[in-house]
């Protein structure tokens, strides 16, 4: 007899908390791909895959495990009824052989069911929920026969409380596991505001909110006994000051039902292990001076003590914080608090977690574990992204022991250089080295070289970029061999000096060197930034396919050395991206800027502004008006309160500027140019150069067309002399519209000609369209031209791919912008969809221009001085030619002007 609870699809709670952050992350896994969602109990992991689960048009298998499914036979047959059922009767020879076996080999009836449901005309999915009730190896090795022989189509839902030991590894690197942990699952700040205004009877204000989820860490049984527990606002702060040392009813289920009850030696131990934020036999036994400590973890485990494991072998356990603070209250006098912090940082250490160490020394308040543990591991914390707690840790040694120590200084400018903050990197850097002249010349001797390196480093993120070189330079004069890491960083600026100068041949030069000596001494993450370097040199010289090689090959080195959650995957990530956006990859750009905010999202939402910037990019080429102001809001708001290199600040302008464009938000655009720094005198790189297209783009929609030209024409003129080849193109297709809009036909399509010829050898498809729908009008002009005026044949037919594409364009506003000229007139007059009184009392070139001008937006009076004619003569224009199209106003007029585009612009 099978219980059909086990596999029925089980009901979601009443009054469950919609999320729909994790469904769109649910909805986004694909059908090949194992979703693993791991998070302790408490989490929601059965409402939400369930509530997913109910919502899908195809087929869900589900299965609720527990520990009698360790039996092979019975967990075929529950997965095997699953399946069946939820295939309306899918697998039934799989059935039969289940029904004539008693021992079952789960491999054979697997590959039975799998060959079944190659047949089934519809994807399905098979859900395992509390796959942490599973030990047995036997039904482990089902499972990964399963997960490894799967079809296409067939996917695969676990739900665990700890990771399940089914060799994902391989899963990953090809892309089919998408995991969702209990840092997904905990409730957002948000979600936590909407769960208490469901159910309190009360607004809580959002100050009281944010200490909630600070206490509960998301964790939505704490939220939800609070909802449950406090009935007006007096009772909010009593119920938070009782979860911050162990909330009443919590505090009475832990002493009445569960520590009461415990061993005293059990007891004793879970207090003094509660300070970790982990905890292992050896650890336990350390700090509670007991012996058998994993035996104890595994008891207080097994009871339901808030102590999950944290991985299949059960070895490590972890206690979750709502717990442990209260543990902590069982805790005696400072002394002891201080002597267990010393213990777990020396067996820490043993353990060969610096990290781990350096924490519990920094609360023992330990001067000379902490100054050790910098001294020996600090520049593994860097390369590790370990900035918070190597920055709390120098911060509290004090500048006075930073600047006495060479290496401490040059740590703690590296974290203030990395966090913008160049003013205290310079401070730090010449302080130490005013104190070490005078006291210590032997120390400053041996760091002078190193100090130069960081100077120099510092210069290239200021912007200072012959500053940087000299520094450079200097460097690699002081530095001896033996010093290799500080003579790579001096010559990764050098190539970075280069490439800003531009001068991309002696960029590339020096980025392939640097790869080369980093690959030598194994210096994974330095190698992989040359990699990163390389790919945005070839992306300047205009060889994207290049550059996609350079990427992909920086990508492979992080994901062979398991370094996938380093700060430098970020950068790979963004690379990535941005070659996708360039190709008309939207999906793909996007996907790439959620990985690379899962990588910097820990470091703080300071780090997002290039992945904002990128998904803000993918939004307006999609015409998804609502996102792009969600992004465009979320990019702002990291600009208003940060200072950033000029490269991402002037890529996230570029994004605000199209968009301001788009919406013709004339202010905002006349704001930005009023408060914008100039132009370098020299834009010799790809973001001074962008910075420059800013105002070109701003001084064109200011009708400030002669600056825009002057503008225009050095940047076009630097870049030529650079090589800058992606600048280039980006230049002449913004000088084509410009010259276009300045009628100037002849300079207009000159400039056009000469993009097309850079097109054909780089492909920049997205760079070609950054104007949107006028690039429609220019392209269909130079195909009519004739004679040497001509295009060649590859050049017409780049151009007629282009304008497909072109067409394809939504707009962000949902119409279309584009110029009336002759050409799109003659297109409309030929159109089945032109109305027969328009052919019949055809409009003057005048009348289509002032047409096009409604159509734009623009008033009467913008009109009369855009043509440089009296306002009277505008109205009489206007007059003429509502009675030829046979409307009655401004508005009719728009609409028409609408129509009579789409009849030509949107086609497929």
């Amino acid at each position: 007899m099978l219980l059909a609870s086990k596999y029925s699809l089980p009901d979601c709670p009443e009054h469950t908390l919609q999320r729909p952050r994790l469904q769109s992350l649910l909805e986004q896994s694909q059908s090949d791909q194992l979703l693993l969602v791991t998070a302790p109990a408490g989490y929601g992991k059965t409402t939400l895959v369930s509530s997913w689960a109910a919502e899908q048009d195809n087929p869900v298998a589900w299965y609720s495990l527990d520990s009698g499914d360790n039996e092979p036979g019975q967990f075929c047959r529950y997965l095997v009824e699953s399946v069946h059922r939820a295939t309306g009767n899918g697998v039934p020879e799989t059935s039969k052989i289940l029904a004539a076996q008693h021992n079952l080999d789960p491999s054979l009836v697997i590959s039975q069911m799998l060959a079944e449901l190659r047949q089934l005309p519809s994807e399905l999915r098979i859900v395992l929920d509390d796959y942490h009730q599973i030990d047995n190896p036997v039904v482990h090795d089902a499972t990964r026969f399963l997960l490894r022989h799967a079809p296409a189509g067939i996917g695969v839902v676990i739900t665990s409380r700890s990771q399940p030991p089914l060799g994902l590894g391989a899963l990953r690197l090809q892309g089919r596991l998408l995991e969702l942990t209990a840092e997904d699952l905990a409730l957002t700040i948000d979600e936590t505001t909407q769960l208490l205004a469901q159910r309190l009877p009360f607004a809580l204000g959002s100050d009281r909110v944010a200490q909630l989820h600070q206490l509960s860490e998301g964790w939505p049984p704490a939220v939800q006994m609070f909802a449950l527990s406090v009935r007006n606002q007096e009772e909010v702060d009593r119920y938070l000051g009782e979860l911050e040392q162990g909330h009443g009813h919590i505090l009475d289920y832990l002493a009445e039902e569960v520590l009461e009850r415990l061993e005293p030696e059990l007891r004793q131990l879970l207090a003094r292990t509660s300070i970790l934020t982990r905890v292992n036999g050896l650890l336990a036994e350390r700090l509670s001076g007991q012996s058998s400590g994993q035996q104890q973890l595994e008891t207080a485990a097994s009871r339901g003590l808030f102590l999950q494991a944290q991985d299949s072998s059960r070895q490590w356990f972890r206690f979750h914080p709502v717990f442990a603070r209260f543990l902590q209250r069982q805790l005696g006098d400072g002394e002891e608090l201080t002597r267990l912090h010393q213990t777990a940082s020396d067996t820490w250490q043993e353990l060969k977690q610096p990290l781990e160490a350096l924490r519990h020394a920094l609360k023992a308040h330990d001067r000379e574990r902490v100054h050790r543990l910098i001294a020996e591991q600090g520049e593994q914390f860097l390369r590790e992204g370990q900035f918070r707690v190597l920055n709390d840790s120098l911060n509290w040694l004090g500048e006075e022991q930073i600047k006495r120590h060479a290496s401490f200084t040059l740590l703690a400018a590296r974290l203030a250089r990395d966090s913008f903050d160049y003013e205290r990197c310079n401070k730090l850097l010449a302080a130490a080295e005013s104190w070490l002249q005078r006291e210590d010349p032997k120390q400053w001797q041996a760091y002078e070289g190193a100090f130069a390196a960081m100077r120099a480093q510092v210069s290239i993120s200021r912007g200072q970029i012959l500053k940087a070189k000299e520094y450079a330079q200097e460097a690699l004069e002081l530095l001896p061999q033996e010093q290799d890491s500080e003579r790579i960083a001096a010559q990764l600026v050098i190539g970075e000096t280069s490439f800003c100068l531009g001068e991309l041949d002696q960029a590339m030069h020096h980025m392939e060197a640097v790869e080369k000596a980093t690959l030598a001494r194994q210096d994974i993450p330095n190698a992989a930034w040359a990699l990163c370097q390389q790919t945005e040199i070839a992306f300047a010289n205009g060889l994207l396919k290049k550059a996609s090689a350079l990427q992909a090959r920086a990508q492979r080195l992080v994901e062979e050395h398991h370094l996938v959650g380093l700060p430098i995957s970020e950068f790979i990530y963004r690379l990535k991206g941005q070659l996708q956006w360039e190709a008309g990859d939207l999906d793909g750009a996007a996907e790439s800027a959620r990985r690379g905010m899962q990588i910097n999202r820990k470091v703080g939402e300071r780090w997002l502004l290039p992945e904002y910037t990128l998904l803000l990019k993918v939004a307006l080429a999609r015409g998804d008006k609502d996102e792009c102001l969600e992004w465009m809001e979320r990019v702002e708001h990291l600009l208003a309160g940060e200072h950033y290199h000029r490269d991402w600040v002037a890529n996230a302008d570029a994004a605000r500027m199209r968009v301001w464009q788009a919406l013709e938000n004339s202010a905002a655009i006349a704001s930005w140019q009023e408060q914008a720094e100039p132009v370098a005198d020299r834009p010799s790189n790809h973001f001074e150069q962008c910075y420059g297209r800013n105002h070109v783009r701003a001084l064109i929609s200011l009708h400030r067309w002669s600056d825009a030209n002057r503008l225009l024409g050095r940047l076009q003129q630097v870049a030529e002399e650079c090589g800058l080849i992606t600048d280039q193109l980006r230049n002449r297709v913004l000088a084509a519209h410009l010259a276009w809009l300045r009628e100037r036909r002849e300079l207009a399509l000159e400039h056009l000609r000469a993009a097309l010829t850079i097109m054909q050898e780089s492909d920049l498809t997205a760079s070609f369209l950054q104007i949107g729908k006028p690039m429609i009008v220019l392209l269909k002009a130079a195909l009519e031209e004739t004679g040497e005026l001509a295009l060649s044949e590859q050049q017409a037919d780049k151009a007629q791919q282009l304008i497909k594409l072109a067409q394809q364009q939504p707009e962000l506003g949902g119409g279309i912008r584009i110029e009336l000229d002759e050409t799109i007139v003659r297109e409309i007059l030929a159109s089945d969809a032109v109305p027969d009184f328009l052919r019949h009392s055809p409009l003057t070139p005048r009348e289509w221009q002032v047409l096009n001008a409604i159509h734009s937006g623009l008033s009467n009076e913008r009109i009369a001085r855009h043509f440089k004619v009296a306002p009277s003569t505008i109205k009489t224009h206007i007059r003429s030619l509502y009675q030829k199209l046979d409307v009655k106003d401004r508005q009719e007029a728009i609409a028409l002007a609408e129509q009579l585009l789409r009849s030509v612009q949107d086609k497929p």
